[in-house]
């Protein structure tokens, strides 16, 4: 055993030091070095997933289609939730702390005095793991914005832009035109490039028309055929779709296997697919008395989507709603607030451990100019609001934990 080697924690420790304001933005460093490993040509069939909301969903849908048709499959997403580990899965499965030491161990040796930033370290990372695997299909998720995203050194033989709307203006620009264009940088001619709907199909059309060819819109209404009827009706049973996945974004990964993988696709069993699909953190349930569901919506858009949810959830039901939130400070705040006060009864909101995070007294600020009069506490932590909220709480109430990955990561803690 050598004790000089890094464990995992070190070495993301070491790659989270590395600031991407001191590395010159661009895809030509990453694209070198990933030539230089042989790490660009995979065997495998790829899809790349972008957008501003939905693409989790649509790669664990994909993974669950590969995996109901025995292919193997490797996925790359993130953010992850409790550990690194999630980011990286194959068959399913996230990968081991020695897989992830090894290929880590390779990337550094051969970048030598190459500036990466985290990203483009992981991205290589998974890429390797994945070249070292026998895969059929290979599913990587653009961690921000899409044309300058480390996923898009790859060639992809389909691509995804979920939707567009406004998230991380600060990098993307503060026009859905703008952030049309950085999201849909993944497209490429010659190639099927899948967009969820119509509202984003036009913003792409006017940002890229050059892809007005390639672009292909999806429709979730009636006529799309028998298969994708019967989809439709497994979205809307709680007992195959227990985390409320969109029908938009299963539909999206359903229309662009069927295109890659048509034979497989003619044989599946889509209420297993549905069954199957495996993801953290969305209108996930993890206590029913009282009632607990966590979601790690984080914009306007997502908040639309959480508090549609809710309502559809138990439109009858009186039973009183409590929020944990916590937010990031570059979010639209106040809309997002506006937006899940609809649903929720009593607020607690939260600090966070992570700089970039809102205080609780600063989103409890913003909320009061609502002059909702709903009660409010501020709470140091998750943990501290979760205890604080069942110390009143009767057994018919419930429970919302939502606003960020973080939030999310630390009440599953």
């Amino acid at each position: 055993m050598n004790l000089n080697k890094k464990t995992l924690p070190q070495w993301l420790t070491m790659i989270e030091s590395f600031h991407p304001d001191e590395i010159e933005l661009g895809l030509a460093r990453i694209t070198q070095l990933a030539t230089r490993l042989d790490l660009i040509n995979q065997t495998a069939r790829i899809i790349i997933v972008g957008g501003t909301n939905g693409k989790g969903s649509c790669v664990a849908t994909l993974e669950s289609l590969a995996l109901e048709s025995n292919l193997n499959v490797g996925c790359y997403t993130s953010p992850h939730l409790l550990k690194f580990n999630e980011r990286i899965r194959v068959n399913g499965k996230d990968v081991s702390d020695q897989t992830l030491q090894d290929a880590f161990e390779k990337i550094d040796q051969a970048r030598e005095t190459l500036a990466l930033t985290f990203f483009e370290f992981t991205t290589l990372v998974a890429l390797l793991i994945f070249k070292q695997t026998s895969l059929d299909l290979i599913v990587l998720e653009v961690g921000l914005g899409g044309r300058l995203d480390a996923v898009n050194i790859i060639q992809p033989d389909a691509t995804i832009i979920t939707t567009i709307d406004f998230d991380h203006q600060s990098w993307l620009g503060n026009s859905l035109q703008d952030i049309a264009f950085e999201k849909s940088g993944i497209c490429r001619k010659g190639i099927s490039n899948f967009v969820g709907d119509l509202k984003s199909y036009q913003l792409i059309l006017a940002a890229r028309p050059e892809f007005s060819f390639e672009l292909n819109l999806i429709k979730t209404g009636d006529g799309e055929g028998l298969s994708f009827s019967q989809l439709t009706k497994l979205v809307n049973d709680d007992s195959i779709n227990p985390n409320r996945l969109l029908l938009q974004n299963l539909m999206l990964a359903a229309r662009i296997f069927q295109s890659i993988f048509p034979k497989a696709f003619s044989n599946i069993d889509l209420a297993n697919v549905v069954r199957n699909i495996k993801i953290k953190g969305r209108f996930q349930k993890i206590s029913d008395s009282p009632l607990v569901i966590v979601d790690v919506g984080h914009n306007v858009q997502a908040a639309k989507n959480l508090a549609h949810q809710i309502r559809k959830r138990d439109p009858n039901s009186s039973a009183k709603k409590y929020a944990i939130c916590g937010l990031m400070a570059d979010k639209a705040i106040g809309e997002f607030l506006a937006i899940m006060d609809g649903v929720i009864d009593e607020w607690y909101f939260v600090d966070l451990p992570i700089e970039r995070a809102a205080k609780a007294q600063s989103l409890n600020a913003i909320y009061q100019q609502l002059n909702t009069g709903k009660q409010t506490h501020c709470a140091e932590s998750v943990r501290q609001a979760y205890q604080q909220v069942n110390n009143g709480i009767s057994k018919d109430d419930q429970i919302f934990v939502f606003g960020s990955f973080i939030t999310v990561a630390e009440m599953l803690k």
